[in-house]
């Protein structure tokens, strides 16, 4: 079953759709990769680049939790 995504998150589906799974996975270890820099350097978890890095990794998981479903082709 799938689930309905809001406005924000059905964009992001729609822009990276296209990528591949080993596109999508590189993107989030390099998200992933720039939030430990960003932590290392200082940056408190509730910074907002941190905040920023974080919300657009979410964007991400959804859309491979949702492809994992088979929900997306």
């Amino acid at each position: 079953m799938c689930l309905l995504a809001s406005r924000k998150e059905d964009y992001a589906q729609n822009d990276i759709s296209h990528f591949s799974d080993e596109a999508l996975q590189n993107v989030m270890e390099n998200i992933l990769n720039q939030m430990e820099e960003a932590v290392q350097q200082g940056e408190s978890l509730t910074s907002e680049y941190v905040v920023q890095l974080s919300q657009q990794l979410d964007a991400y998981v959804l859309i491979a939790q949702t492809r994992k479903m088979g929900c997306i082709s």
